[in-house]
């Protein structure tokens, strides 16, 4: 099953995450908590006994290659050279501390053939390409990874998201799919809350959010 999660976060504060350094702290801890090793229920009887004969203790967990280790938390905030190998890895990274550093997130269940027919739904209610979620994930974010088999990153300027809100909801007559509709009510909802979040933003000196895609094919 296919999922889009989306993030309202400015573009370059996303971009900034990548070489951010010892400057916030705060992502280093947000990265910790987010990839903190699970705790596994102690071995009892002889199997406790027999770990040093072991290369690895029998019950450590067995590590996915695009689990994320320390290194990749200090490469990726470094913006130190990453291997091909730890690239899954990082996207990883940069996406929970996209997510840490938002001011609201969604999600949506939608396989390459789901998100097809609910662009065509939407543009067949009036909604311009511009502002249609294939649009948005083939807008590159520039972001100084190599893309991964399997996810799809992209962008819409905050003016764009603002667009989507209105758009979609003025669609929704035209959707015939009573699961599309909802899923387009949602989504529009979501996107009216990109209007009090600027005005936050706009108050911390953080830049307005920008709507960023991750689509996980």
């Amino acid at each position: 099953m296919g999922e889009l999660r989306l993030y309202a976060i400015g573009i370059e504060e996303m971009r900034g995450i990548i070489g951010a350094g010892n400057q916030t702290p705060e992502l280093r801890a947000a990265a910790d908590r987010a990839f903190a090793p699970a705790v596994s229920p102690k071995p009892r009887g002889l199997i406790a006994k027999l770990g040093p004969l072991f290369k690895r203790p029998p019950d450590a967990p067995v590590l996915s290659p695009t689990d994320p280790e320390p290194l990749d938390v200090d490469a990726l905030l470094a913006g130190a050279y990453i291997s091909p190998e730890r690239t899954g890895a990082s996207w990883r990274v940069l996406e929970a501390l996209t997510q840490y550093r938002c001011w609201g997130s969604t999600r949506m269940p939608l396989t390459l053939q789901s998100l097809d027919e609910l662009d065509f739904a939407l543009a067949r209610g009036g909604v311009a390409a511009a502002v249609g979620l294939g649009h948005l994930l083939a807008s590159n974010t520039d972001v100084r990874l190599i893309p991964v088999p399997g996810l799809t990153v992209g962008w819409h300027r905050h003016d764009k998201a603002l667009a989507m809100a209105g758009a979609y909801r003025a669609a929704m007559p035209q959707i015939k799919s009573e699961e599309q509709r909802e899923l387009v009510s949602a989504l529009a909802t979501w996107l009216d809350g990109f209007i009090p979040w600027s005005q936050v933003a706009a108050d911390l000196g953080r830049p307005v959010p920008d709507l960023v895609g991750f689509w996980a094919s």
